[in-house]
């Protein structure tokens, strides 16, 4: 059956329409657009109109597409800024008037999981899953532009998952005030990130047994960069391996160069250059203390579990 998920970012709206059967998953179209829907947010508590008619816009082609090749059924998800902002009803009413899609916000923990499901999808069998379908020990991170979701898999028991609220776009917008920024305000950025994940060390606590796997649009983006890419291109962005001496090396540089500057580094997707630097201090904090030198970087997240989630559902019902 063919089926349509829409992941609905603080930064980046992501479109997947797939052909799904019981052992089968098919692309058929995919589109992502990056319309900065928390922008100004964290201030003000409110998806602002500049933003809100943006995503508007974005989402009115993506249900188009969805008629356009037929999906079965869809669902659109929600997350950090529609969970956040006081006029989030408002927002998804819009949504459903104007393009007829029906917005699911969710809390952090099911973002977490769907992501895991979405990454289990588009990592080779044996990696993240054993034979029988357990998973093995690893840690995924997926850093987005309102929150960075944590996940913790070990051979024989149920994965744990954790939301932070680190976002890039949140911190960014926090803590960065001036272009090239100074380093009072790095510092600040870095010290925020680190307090948030000491009080969660358990959850990145070193296991070098375990995989260590990256994924979402400031993973994906690094991964590109690092490959100098002129186009995104997940073939080669998925399972490529991001090393620490490449991340410490970048954030070094982004730390130094102005948006312009930012703008002429191959990989750097645009509407990304201001808060990729903060993206990379979340990921480059996470390795210090998990103790992991390299991170497999997986094209499949959230936007994959939303569909395979949606199978799962609609496979049930059947049976029943």
């Amino acid at each position: 059956m063919i089926l349509a998920g829409i992941d609905i970012g603080t930064n980046t709206l992501r479109l997947l329409i797939a052909e799904t059967g019981p052992d089968s998953f098919r692309e058929i179209f995919s589109d992502r657009r990056i319309t900065r829907l928390g922008q100004d947010l964290d201030r003000t508590g409110n998806i602002s109109p500049g933003a809100a008619e943006r995503t508007l816009a974005a989402l009115l082609d993506f249900s188009g597409q969805i008629r356009r090749y037929a999906a079965l059924q869809s669902a659109a998800i929600g997350t950090s800024a529609l969970r956040n902002a006081s006029n989030s009803s408002a927002f998804i009413h819009a949504v459903k008037k104007r393009t007829g899609l029906d917005i699911a916000i969710i809390t952090g923990d099911e973002e977490a999981r769907l992501t895991l499901l979405g990454v289990a999808r588009a990592l080779p069998n044996g990696l993240l899953r054993a034979k029988d379908g357990a998973f093995r020990s690893s840690l995924i991170i997926d850093i987005g532009g309102g929150s960075t979701e944590i996940i913790k898999t070990r051979a024989g028991a149920a994965p744990v998952m954790m939301s932070l609220p680190l976002g890039a776009v949140y911190l960014t917008e926090r803590f960065i005030k001036h272009d090239p920024l100074s380093s009072g305000e790095l510092a600040a950025l870095r010290s925020a990130v680190g307090e948030s994940l000491d009080k969660h060390a358990g959850m990145v606590r070193p296991d070098p047994a375990g995989a260590f796997i990256g994924t979402a649009g400031t993973i994906t983006t690094l991964a590109a960069i690092d490959l100098g890419l002129g186009a995104y291109d997940s073939d080669r962005i998925n399972r490529h391996v991001l090393s620490r001496d490449f991340i410490d090396d970048l954030v070094r540089k982004l730390g130094v160069y102005t948006i312009e500057e930012r703008k002429r580094i191959r990989g750097i997707e645009q509407g990304r250059e201001d808060i990729i630097l903060a993206g990379a201090v979340i990921a480059q904090e996470i390795m210090n203390r998990s103790g992991h030198v390299s991170m497999l970087v997986s094209d499949g997240g959230l936007r994959e579990g939303i569909v395979l989630d949606l199978y799962e559902k609609l496979s049930k019902e059947h049976r029943a």
